[in-house]
């Protein structure tokens, strides 16, 4: 296939999980890929594969809270390209912990990579797609971005935003030929958990669940710290005044983390996602929605079908309640 001819795809936090898998399964179907990531120390391993496979797949820094640097990346890759075709939105991370617990300093820290990150690559995305009039743009939300969670609020957040994001965003840019596809998984088993942020007074209930569920016994995860007076008093709480609440999702979360899909699925279907688009446009359709994993799609077609009252019993049911 001559360049000029492979679509060209940019998608953010590469380094593991779903990123990962999504540029190595679009790779090895022939798009020719940047895989960007914060941290390129994480990178060796996607090197090898790329050396061994002779994928069309490179590994450049992009951290997606730094806008200025930001500009440059998108501006290389089409002096070498000459056109993106696809953005795929990865990046991300979870705060989890009651509302109540946690600092505002971390509240911010995840919209800026959650929701804002999102938002800088569209707009670096756009003016190229805009001028090519064509493009599809896949952020990957959460069934947490179209229902809300205890012990979640500022993720489910995130994520809600998100969603409304892009289906504002795809009135804007069906003009152009841009679609917009939400990917919107359940739990995936990733090294999601190894990133997780959680307050400091929740940490012990969290360590205890890791400890009893394995593979994730050596699993940690991220504690929030305190930078100013009001702070500390938050963080040197014995513990959390949320305990029940927090400890009975968490171990909700981390026994179905243990036995999620693997996030090859996942990518498989941003793989399906942007394949369609292209079959529906004669439709004149231009924005996509896909839950992954049978939790999601409980979830999708509970939201449908429930009121507000019976859709509050049923999460409650579902991860509050001791499984009988």
């Amino acid at each position: 296939m001559a360049l000029k001819d492979q679509k060209v795809a940019v998608v953010t936090g590469s380094s593991s999980g779903i990123g990962l898998e999504t540029c190595l399964l679009f790779a090895r179907n022939g798009i020719r890929t940047y895989a960007t990531m914060r941290n390129l120390s994480k990178a060796d391993s996607v090197k090898k594969i790329v050396e061994k496979e002779e994928i069309p797949l490179k590994v450049i820094h992009m951290n997606v809270n730094k806008g200025d640097s930001m500009a440059e990346v998108f501006e290389k890759i089409c002096d070498e390209d000459g056109s993106i075709d696809i953005l795929v939105n990865n990046a991300g991370f979870g705060l989890f912990g009651a509302l109540e617990d946690l600092l505002m300093e971390d509240i911010k820290k995840q919209f800026e990579t959650n929701f804002f990150g999102a938002i800088r690559t569209i707009q670096q995305v756009l003016p190229i797609m805009r001028n090519q009039r064509c493009g599809i743009i896949v952020n990957i939300s959460s069934l947490s971005g179209y229902i809300g969670f205890p012990a979640q609020s500022v993720y489910v957040s995130t994520k809600f935003a998100l969603e409304g994001l892009s289906e504002s965003l795809s009135y804007e840019v069906e003009q152009y030929g841009i679609k917009v596809v939400l990917i919107e998984p359940g739990v995936v088993n990733t090294k999601f958990v190894e990133n997780m942020l959680i307050p400091d007074n929740t940490q012990s209930i969290s360590s205890t669940l890791l400890t009893s569920l394995s593979p994730f016994a050596s699993s940690t995860v991220t504690s929030t710290t305190s930078t100013t007076n009001s702070d500390k008093t938050i963080s040197q709480r014995e513990i959390t005044k949320y305990a029940e609440v927090v400890q009975s999702f968490l171990s909700h979360y981390y026994r179905a983390m243990k036995n999620a899909p693997d996030p090859k699925q996942i990518a498989r279907v941003v793989l399906e996602s942007i394949e369609t688009p292209a079959v529906s446009a004669s439709k004149g359709v231009n924005f996509f929605r896909y839950p992954v994993g049978a939790d999601a799609k409980l979830y999708a077609e509970a939201k449908k079908k429930m009121n507000d009252s019976e859709l509050h019993s049923f999460v409650t049911k579902k991860t509050l309640k001791p499984a009988i």
